[in-house]
Formats: C-alpha cells, structure tokens, sequence
C-alpha cells in the first residue's frame, strides 16, 4: 500500500492476547474493508511474554502490509496507544481509531464513527451496555465524577478504547503527555476537552465480555493508579 494514500490508522496495543489476538484482527479486517480500502492496522507488541508475538507473524502473511506489527519492551497500554498516535501524526494520516485486543472492542458500531468523521474532530464510544461486570460499570462512573471534580472536564467515558480522532485536532494535545503519565487515554480525552473548537461527539456502544487475557490494570489497583493520574493531570493543566 501507498503510506500517502493511508487515510485511516487502527491503534491496537496487545499484551499477552494470544487467547484472542487472531480473532479481534479478523473480525477487524472483515469490517474495515466494508468502509474504506486506504487504512492500516497497526498492532503494538507492547512486550508479549506469550504466543501473541507468533501469532502476529502468522496474521502478517495472510494480510501483508496493511498489517503493520510494532514491536517494544513493555511500557503499558497507554504509552502504547500514544506511540501509534505520534505515527499517524508524523505521517500525515488524517485519521486515527484506536481499539483493544481483548475482544471487547465490537466492530459492528465502527460506521457509525465513520459516517460523522467529518462533523466532529474526535468521537467516543460510550460504553451504554457493558458484559464486563457491575464493579468495572462502577469504576468507570468514578472515573468521570473525578475527572469532573479534580479536572475540571466532564468526559462521558475518558478510558473508553473505542474512539476516532482527527490527527491534527489532537496532534497538541498528544504533544503534551509525557512518556511516565499512567493512563494516557485519559490525560488526551481532558486535554481536548479543555481545547477551545474541538469539536466532539459520541456514539453508544456495547462493550463484550473479554475472549481471554487480563485486564492492562487490574480492578484492584485502580483507585490507586487513580489517585496519581489526578496529580499528573493537574500538574499538565495546572490546575491548583
């Protein structure tokens, strides 16, 4: 493929997915194709101690370029996500959608995204139905009474791994997040919402139950980690 020609970049960092990394890349391809044939899926490798790395190999030769496979030691899901934003950036892609690889991500709602890409610079799936369990419904609730609390934005679902930006709408504020900030998804979805003509709109999903795998931050340590990305998001806003 023509990289000049690439309209559309799929971010999809993967840890330890080999459960489902083969399926979520399929089901992915299979809808895509319905909607444009000028994009690539770009899978970071954030540091797979599993068959996921072998895998990725196997998809390559059935799909070839359009298959871009980025491999790096590990440093989490959100710098992994930053990573692949930087690249659509630094190419000149004009758009970028970011998914997970456990499965929950449903590519049936993604024209849904595409068909409003040109009335809105970024668009958030709101996860309306979820199969993942009360207690993450919860934390996700959370999550958006702190944001609004602490950092002054009231984002509909911040960590949502269903979204699609306009590159140059996002290109300052992905400049802004450094390479230690711990939910980086986040930190972007404050940032543009605190960006004056950023136009935003959200589109209703369903969130499946996970194909295998665990989650990038377990329940657990959630309120934790919690905790200091309030402070890294104040010190980034400098809010007092």
């Amino acid at each position: 493929m023509n990289v000049d020609s690439t309209e559309l970049l799929l971010v999809m960092p993967v840890y330890n997915e080999c459960a489902s990394i083969r399926k979520v890349v399929n089901e992915w391809f299979s809808e895509i194709e319905n909607w444009t044939s000028h994009f690539v899926f770009q899978v970071i490798n954030d540091g797979s101690t599993d068959e996921t790395g072998v895998i990725l190999t196997q998809l390559q030769s059935r799909y070839g370029a359009r298959l871009e496979v980025i491999q790096r030691e590990n440093r989490g899901h959100g710098q992994s996500c930053l990573q692949g934003y930087r690249i659509a950036i630094e190419r000149g892609i004009p758009y970028v959608f970011q998914l997970d690889s456990d499965g929950q991500c449903d590519p049936q709602y993604f024209f849904r995204f595409w068909r409003n890409r040109e009335k809105y610079d970024v668009i958030y799936g709101v996860r309306r139905r979820r199969d993942d369990g009360m207690r993450r419904v919860i934390a996700s609730m959370v999550l958006r009474l702190t944001l609004l609390l602490f950092a002054r934005a009231n984002c509909a679902d911040a960590n949502v791994p269903y979204r699609l930006m306009r590159t140059k709408a996002c290109a300052a504020a992905v400049g802004r997040i450094h390479e230690k900030f711990f939910l980086a998804n986040v930190a972007l979805a404050v940032l543009l919402r605190h960006q004056p003509g950023v136009r935003q709109g959200t589109v209703s999903i369903r969130f499946r139950e996970r194909y295998g795998g665990e989650p990038s931050v377990p329940l657990g340590k959630f309120a934790s980690r919690a905790l200091e990305m309030v402070r890294q998001l104040r010190d980034l806003l400098h809010l007092k």
